[in-house]
This record gives C-alpha cells, structure tokens and sequence, in this order.
C-alpha cells in the first residue's frame, strides 16, 4: 500500500521495512503508552478465554483518540485488501461489533459475548452461590448490600447504567433487570470507538463486501490466526543452496520450532519476515514461502541465524545437535527483534 524506509538503517528491498513497520505500528496500537487499547478484563485476571486480546479503551474519546481508531480500522480495511496481515489482538465482539455496526451490534451481542471478555463480571450477573444456585431473596442483600446500579468499565470508569442509577439500590425483584442494564453498558462501552473504527474500515473496504463476511472471515482476512501452524509453514517452505528437507539441521530446525510455544513462534516470524501472522494456506505466493540457505559464516556453534525480510529468507549454519539449534535461534529471535541487516 506505500513503501517504508528505515533512515540510517540497512535494508534491501520493501517488503521486508513495510511488514516490519506494520508490526511496529499494531505494538504502538496497543501500547500502554498511547492508551487507546486496553487488555480485556480476562487477559488482566488471568481467567477465561481471550487472555491475550484487547480492547478499546471505553475512556479514549478525545478527538485525537478517534481519530487514532479510524486509522486503525483503516489499517484492518488495507490488510483485508493487501493480504498483509495485522498482528492485532482483538476478541470476538470487537471484530462482530466491526461487522454489524453501532446499530445492529446490540442485537448481535449477548452475554456469552461479555463471558468471553470478562468472565468475573458474567459469573457476578448471574447472582448465584457457589453450588450454581439462585440466591435466595433473604440472603441477597446481606451479599450484595452496597450493590446500586452502576457498573465499572474495562478500562475502571464507573458510570450509572441509567441517570440516577449511583443513588438507587440493586433489589431481588429487580435483579434481572440490573443483570439487563450491566450486560448492554459493558457491551457497549466502546461503541465511539468501534463505530470511527468501522468508519476507517468502510472507507477501505466497501461496505456491501462486508456484508459478505461473518465475523470469523474478517479477522481471519484482517489477522489471520495467532497461532503460528509450524506445518502449515513447513508445507511451505523451500530449500536452497544445497539445503535439503532432509538434511540433519534442518530436522533439528522443524523440531525446534515446533516446540516454541506462541510467543517464541511469533518470535520468529518477525525475525525471518518482519511479521508475526502466517498468511492463509489459499494467500501464500512465492514471496509468502520461507527459504532456508546455508550460512554465509560457516557452521560454528556460536554463529548464528541470520535473516532477509524482504524475501523471508533463513540462514542456518549446519549445527551439529538440536540444543546448538535451539540456544542459538531463540537468541537470535530475542535480540534481533527489528530489521537492521
């Protein structure tokens, strides 16, 4: 979509800067320090699903802020386009919300869709014991004494679920419909952001192809998997320079990288191509296919790894055992983390 160059960097080619910079930009998305996504309640407590997803920050409502989220969705709309994938965490109702629209998102989300962002608040809504069971009416406000009809945010804020609401107190008899309220506030927290999100999306991508998509298909179009398929990339990978499938390295090599777990493979992505997602098995071309060389400093122990970006090439020195290839690629992925060859 636009070339990158790296000043007083080394670098052949575009590729290799361009995905490099996408990285760059999805880490800066969702940085602490520009505040415009938060971990889901679930990645912050350790619990349930989606624990390393994030989401929008309901409070980033400054107009610097949505205009940072329009530029986001713009990125989602050019990775759509370019097949260039986002390395963009983002659970299930951020990606139904994107889809549907301010409008229709109500009636698309649910509470299993906040179970899969905050599970503590869900199992809290339900107002039951420890056994599963109803608490009894008698017992209710012994539990829940200061319980009014408010609810905190992803993000901590505190807001009324209706004028008035911080002064009133949660009742048995009207449990249900403060379990109502609470649900449709945290669903909706975020709906300025998600709607200039989809602003910048639309504005890339028609909206009538949209409607084509379900909400799976466009975060697999926009972000591919998180999960780096080891197999899926060994089915296409390509061997170079005298580099055969069979050689001893390269069977230490696939063990290795078969035994990284998310984030060492995603590690190693960025180290060899400057990106962190795997293309679709139906995306890969012939610059998507990794190619492994011989090193061009011999087969010592303590050479290693090098890469090209731009092409997604690999260079291994022959060692001799699977912990030399292990030692030697994690330390490579871990301090080579940004293009510079």
């Amino acid at each position: 979509a636009w070339r990158v160059t790296f000043h007083g960097e080394g670098h052949e080619g575009f590729q290799g800067p361009y995905s490099e910079a996408l990285s760059a930009v999805c880490a800066d998305l969702v940085s602490a320090e520009l505040g415009l996504f938060v971990p889901c309640a679930n990645a912050a407590a350790g619990v349930g699903d989606n624990r390393d997803r994030f989401v929008p920050r309901p409070s980033a409502t400054a107009p610097a802020d949505l205009a940072a989220f329009h530029f986001a969705g713009q990125l989602l709309g050019v990775a759509v386009r370019t097949r260039n994938l986002l390395n963009l965490d983002l659970p299930p109702p951020v990606w139904k919300a994107l889809l549907a629209g301010r409008e229709a998102a109500g009636r698309e989300l649910g509470e299993e869709d906040l179970r899969s962002v905050d599970l503590s608040c869900w199992r809290a809504l339900q107002f039951r014991d420890a056994d599963g069971r109803d608490i009894p009416a008698d017992h209710f406000e012994a539990l829940f004494p200061q319980q009014t009809f408010t609810t905190c945010l992803t993000d901590g804020t505190e807001v009324e679920l209706f004028p008035g609401g911080r002064a009133e107190r949660v009742t048995p008899a009207r449990r249900a419909e403060f379990r109502a309220l609470a649900t449709a506030a945290r669903l909706g927290e975020a709906a300025a952001q998600l709607e200039r999100m989809r602003a910048g999306l639309v504005s890339v991508v028609p909206e009538p192809l949209l409607a084509l998509l379900s909400w799976a298909d466009l975060e697999r179009l926009a972000c591919g998997s998180p999960e780096v398929d080891i197999a899926l990339l060994r089915r296409h990978t390509r061997y170079r320079d005298g580099v055969t499938e069979d050689s001893p390295h390269i069977a230490h090599f696939w063990d290795v990288l078969q035994g990284f777990g998310r984030a060492e493979r995603r590690l190693f992505l960025r180290f060899a191509w400057g990106r962190e997602r795997l293309p679709l098995e139906a995306d890969f071309t012939e610059q998507s296919e990794m190619k492994l060389f011989p090193s061009n400093w011999g087969d010592g122990d303590h050479v290693l790894p090098e890469a090209e970006t731009c092409f997604f090439i690999v260079k291994l020195p022959r060692y001799r055992t699977r912990e030399l290839m292990e030692a030697n690629l994690l330390a490579a992925i871990t301090a080579c983390r940004e293009i510079n060859y």
